[in-house]
């Protein structure tokens, strides 16, 4: 068992400011990947759920961000705090970027520690009524397709494991999955813009 299993927290930040053994360093980011990387993913599939490649490249700078600033870390009371704040601030960011408002900040390359109470460009009551319009989109889908949906998407199994639960083939599962993310990309992407057209 890998010693760092034992650590907490905190402790994971700490070892990883103070450490300059490039192995040891590698070892205790692995550990804090292993511990974060699923939460924070499950935590943006409420907002995008229908992009894993977006979210693989919010949380992977998250991470990022955790490695260029490991210095200071140890002065971070609640590495789970900061990781959320990190995350918000990568989401807003990435979202700036898709609409095309304005030029991606990149804030790895910055001199935050704690990050700033409010990022001027996330809100929390956004978030919530985001939260809400997915899982509103969501029910709307066909049975099938939701429950492939979600089985894959929220609960995280593999095609090859909703395959045997619901007793359907792999590439109708796949297919039911592809098609809920076509339509809720429609529903959740170009349905503003249509009700804005009309008004």
């Amino acid at each position: 068992m890998d010693p760092y299993d034992t650590y907490t927290d905190k402790q994971l930040f700490e070892f990883l400011a103070e450490t300059r053994k490039q192995r040891d360093m590698e070892r205790l980011l692995k550990e804090i990947i292993k511990r974060y990387e699923k939460p924070l993913a499950t935590k943006l599939r409420l907002i995008i759920p229908y992009d894993e490649d977006l979210i693989d490249r919010i949380v992977n700078d998250v991470f990022i961000d955790v490695w260029r600033k490991r210095r200071k870390l140890a002065s971070v009371e609640s590495p789970r705090a900061w990781l959320l704040k990190v995350l918000s601030f990568k989401m807003s960011d990435a979202f700036q970027k898709m609409k095309g408002r304005e030029e991606y900040v990149d804030f790895t390359n910055s001199d935050y520690l704690e990050i700033p109470e409010n990022h001027p460009d996330f809100d929390e009551e956004h978030y919530e009524r985001m939260v809400q319009k997915i899982q509103g989109a969501v029910a709307k889908l066909p049975t099938q397709r939701r429950v492939a949906f979600t089985m894959r998407i929220f609960d995280g199994l593999s095609i090859a494991g909703i395959a045997r639960l619901r007793q359907r083939s792999e590439q109708t599962v796949k297919n039911h999955v592809g098609l809920a993310k076509q339509q809720l990309k429609k529903m959740l992407g170009s349905g503003k813009s249509r009700k804005e057209g009309c008004k």
